[in-house]
């Protein structure tokens, strides 16, 4: 079997999160899985174009892996080669596996792969979310999904990510077929990461010294207004006069809210507490995340939320957001599932010290859930049911 994988963006452009590992780490599992996986993707990165990849063929990338970086002649508008080259890799496989939704290449591929007769899996990744819809651009959205995407509805192969996103694609597409397939984590990957003191921690990240930390706090994910770093910022204003040794790191791109929420530190007199740390790699964030005392996501809307699986296979526990889909961390022992505003969130900071959650229950509840080797047969099944 041969598919042709079609995303937007492709690893490595970290520069939007989580998604783009996780599409790498499925493509090179299912690659292990002896299936060939031909990715057609464009060389964006935010508002810049990946550099030393190759833009005029597929490369292997890893085992059954092979990628194109469509060169985009405006950057997340227009690529020529992607137009006319996409074809013939659609052509060429079996099963077409479409990522996102309000982007040119998800036109293209669906109108090529119906031409075709192809078999279409769509993974929406939170465009059908009621907060991707209405926050920009909503009549626009609303027409691409009415005049482009529902004509091909039913011929859909629908991947939610999770209860909620099956929940969103029906909503706006009625009786089409929705399965549910999570993201996934290598779960060994993160594992046996060093314990390193709290004030080594800073003096690495911040280049400062503290006399006295008493516990690291930690979010991640790209500074966009989504992501709601202001509620968090809030919360731990009120949780560190009670806990004023405490510091809170942020890590992350700017995607337009690094002013706004410098800013806002600055005007709750968090300067020396709260911190944003920019953009980070995968050994950093392994290791930010065994290290700290408790994630917390705060986003307003989350298909899955990655980062969340990652710190709790570090053994870390979680407070998140009622906006997300991970409720069952309560159930598990593992994290607070708290309604997303500043006093909720500050009143879960407190309350997370008195639970005594343990790093065995939060990685046991990633292993036996979320790790790829349980995702990626759940995903090849989906694309290779009849």
């Amino acid at each position: 079997m041969r598919i042709c994988l079609v995303s937007s963006s492709f690893y490595p452009a970290i520069f939007y999160g989580g998604p783009v590992s996780s599409t790498w780490d499925l493509s090179k599992k299912i690659g292990e899985k002896g299936i060939e996986i031909y990715v057609s993707t464009t060389n964006a990165n935010g508002k810049e174009k990946l550099s030393g990849v190759n833009t005029k063929k597929h490369t292997k990338q890893a085992k059954n892996v092979f990628v194109r970086y469509y060169n985009e002649q405006i950057i997340n508008f227009f690529s020529i080669s992607f137009i006319f080259g996409v074809f013939s890799d659609i052509k060429n496989s079996d099963v077409v596996y479409v990522q996102y939704l309000y982007h040119y290449t998800v036109l293209f591929s669906l109108f090529y792969s119906f031409l075709l007769g192809k078999k279409i899996v769509i993974c929406p990744r939170g465009s059908l979310s009621e907060y991707t819809i209405k926050n920009k651009k909503s009549i626009w959205k609303k027409l691409w999904l009415f005049l482009l995407v529902k004509p091909f509805s039913k011929r859909i192969l629908w991947q939610a990510s999770s209860y909620l996103e099956k929940k969103d694609i029906l909503n706006y597409f009625p009786n089409v077929n929705v399965q549910i397939v999570s993201d996934g984590i290598d779960f060994d990957s993160f594992q046996n990461q060093n314990r390193i003191e709290n004030k080594e921690i800073l003096k690495k990240y911040l280049d400062k010294d503290f006399s006295e930390v008493s516990e690291i706090l930690f979010s991640m994910g790209r500074l966009h207004d989504i992501k709601r770093f202001d509620i968090l910022i809030h919360a731990f204003g009120t949780y560190v006069k009670e806990n004023n040794n405490s510091k809170l790191l942020i890590a992350g791109g700017d995607d337009g809210s690094k002013i706004k929420l410098q800013r806002l530190i600055d005007k709750l007199g968090l300067s020396n507490s709260v911190f944003l740390i920019g953009l980070i790699n995968f050994d950093q964030k392994k290791e930010l995340l065994t290290n700290c005392s408790v994630f917390s996501l705060c986003s307003e809307f989350e298909s899955f939320g990655i980062v969340v699986a990652e710190a709790l296979a570090c053994g870390t526990p979680v407070i998140v957001s009622d906006k997300t889909h991970w409720k069952d961390v309560e159930k598990n022992k593992c994290g607070i599932f708290a309604k997303n505003r500043k006093e909720e969130i500050s009143r879960a900071l407190f309350h997370v010290k008195e639970c005594n959650f343990l790093e065995i229950d939060c990685k046991r509840y990633i292993k036996n859930n979320f790790d790829w080797n349980i995702v990626t047969e759940n995903f090849l099944k989906l694309v290779t049911k009849k």
